[in-house]
Parts: C-alpha cells; sequence; structure tokens
C-alpha cells in the first residue's frame, strides 16, 4: 500500500501572453503619446531686495488678490484700472508681483500674463509684503 501521492511535475508559466500583454500596451502609448512641443514662457524671478532699500533699482509690488484685483500703492483695483498707472513706472523700476496668501498658482500667473499682454515687463516675488 502506498500512502504518498503521487508526484505530479509542474506546469510552466508561458510568457507568450505576457509579451503579447506588453506589446499591446507599447502600440496604445505610443498611439496616446503627443509629440507636440509645448510653448514654454521664461519666468523671471524678482530680485530680493526690499523696496526702498538702498543700493540696487526701486521696486514697486503689487500684491495680487482673488478676482483679478490688485493692492497696489495702497488702494485695490482691478487690473485693468491700474494698466495706465503701471505703464507710467520709470524703466528702472522693476514691478514685483506677490500672492496673497492662499492665492492659488493660476491666479497670480493669470495676472502676469495679462501684464505682459500689456508690454508690462514683471516679475514675480515670492511673498506679500
Amino acid at each position: 500500500m502506498r500512502l504518498t501521492s503521487a508526484h505530479r511535475p509542474r506546469s510552466r508559466l508561458s510568457l507568450i501572453p505576457l509579451i503579447d500583454v506588453m506589446l499591446v500596451l507599447l502600440f496604445f502609448f505610443m498611439l496616446a503619446t503627443s509629440y507636440v512641443e509645448v510653448e514654454r514662457t521664461r519666468l523671471e524671478l524678482a530680485s530680493g531686495g526690499r523696496p526702498g532699500s538702498g543700493g540696487g533699482d526701486e521696486a514697486a509690488v503689487a500684491v495680487v488678490l482673488e478676482q483679478g484685483l490688485l493692492r497696489y500703492g495702497g488702494e485695490v483695483r482691478p487690473l485693468s484700472e491700474l494698466l495706465p498707472q503701471l505703464r507710467a513706472l520709470p524703466a528702472d523700476t522693476e514691478l514685483r508681483l506677490t500672492p496673497a496668501p492662499g492665492l492659488s498658482l493660476q491666479a497670480l500667473l493669470a495676472a502676469w500674463q495679462q501684464l505682459r499682454a500689456e508690454g508690462i515687463a514683471a516679475k514675480l516675488g515670492t511673498s506679500a509684503p
């Protein structure tokens, strides 16, 4: 009488289905990938100096608020109303855009792009004064 079970040979895992799946994924990613070059915008950050500090160019600071508002010169107005005043800045004055606390990056960049479209050179600052 034999009490041990017969030793069955293990079946080997086939790699053919794995290769098929990998080829399907490769074709999918090749067809889904876009090879169009994305337009890039060069961002210039403002210098580290504070406005009114001696040595170097002066900086005008505009704080970007929600809904297209800017705080500039102690008053809060829409960006479109401040455009003539910002265009009149001297050439050696750096306009520094800083975000208000909690402002989204999209809102800051929208204000920066609007100024750029109007021909006003502005640099992005890191924090509101």
